[in-house]
């Protein structure tokens, strides 16, 4: 995650991508996905992403209450993200 903050946007995606195929159940990297195209002016993207990461994490039978959740919402609203925050609310 680090290295993709470090990235351009292309590049940060490309990160994120490799992240999501060698450990898809890390909650913090799909929200770091998500705040990547919040951040890039890509709001529209951020409940879709969203909505694919818990298919994903349902399908791989991966807990996602609304406890999981919560903290990274509260973050993503207290670092500027206000389009993520709702996405994981939502």
């Amino acid at each position: 995650l680090a290295l993709a903050r470090l990235e351009s946007y292309d590049g940060a995606r490309k990160v994120l991508n490799k992240a999501l195929e060698a450990v898809p159940t890390e909650v913090a990297i799909w929200v770091a996905a998500i705040k990547l195209e919040e951040a890039h002016g890509h709001g529209e993207r951020c409940d879709k992403l969203m909505g694919r990461a818990l298919k994903w994490l349902e399908q791989h039978d991966v807990v996602t209450e609304r406890e999981v959740w919560l903290p990274e919402a509260e973050a993503a609203e207290r670092a500027g993200s206000p389009l993520t925050c709702h996405a994981i609310v939502k």
